[in-house]
């Protein structure tokens, strides 16, 4: 009977487990190597989208500062005109309340042919009447008006001479011929005005 013998180191043989767990954590390894660089690649994309976006951000930004600034001059530069309109829209109604009231003074046939501010508180009134008493009848009112601190009488001249030499026809006006050219000074008190424009309202 032969035995067999033999004296060679025996290989051992890899098990089944072992192969499949190699290729398991080749898996794993190859799964988060991918997963790592997925993840990078979307992380920059967002990132470089969320600082154009900043970008874009702060460009906004700055134009709306300049759009601020550009109101905040043109506001610093209405503000003093709305002052002055306002201030100008009160000195018309003074002048309106001021006028109202020496016209309410005038004789019926008077009129005025000129009216100017010299000051801030004296006026120019030129003005037409048919008789001497009319033209010193109006300073006699306006010398005793309460809104007037002055009144007087700067010059005075007679008109219509020159219709009356030429032959014209001037029996329809008989008894307000020659007719009276008056200029009048006047001095006011802007407080005083300010009672007229409140007793006219």
């Amino acid at each position: 009977m032969l035995v067999d013998i033999n004296l060679l180191p025996q290989k051992e043989k890899k098990s089944l487990q072992s192969q499949v767990l190699i290729i398991i954590l080749f898996i794993l390894f190859v799964g988060a190597t991918s997963w790592i660089g997925i993840d990078y690649y979307l992380t920059s994309s967002e990132l470089a989208q969320k600082e154009t976006a900043l970008e874009q951000e702060k460009k906004l930004v700055e134009v709306q500062q300049q759009q601020l600034q550009g109101q905040n001059k043109n506001q610093t530069t209405i503000v003093p005109l709305m002052e002055k309109i306002d201030y100008v829209r009160a000195k018309d109604i003074e002048a309106v309340a001021l006028l109202q009231h020496i016209v309410a003074l005038l004789p019926e046939r008077g009129y005025f042919l000129k009216y100017e501010y010299k000051d801030r508180s004296t006026i120019s009134i030129e003005a037409r009447f048919d008789t001497l008493e009319e033209t010193s009848h109006y300073l006699y009112e306006l010398t005793n008006s309460k809104y007037l601190t002055q009144a007087s009488i700067e010059s005075m001249e007679t008109t219509n001479f020159e219709e009356l030499a030429a032959g014209e026809d001037m029996t329809q006006f008989e008894g307000f011929l020659p007719r009276y050219h008056a200029q009048y000074k006047l001095k006011f008190n802007h407080e005083l005005i300010k009672e007229l424009k409140g007793e006219d309202q």
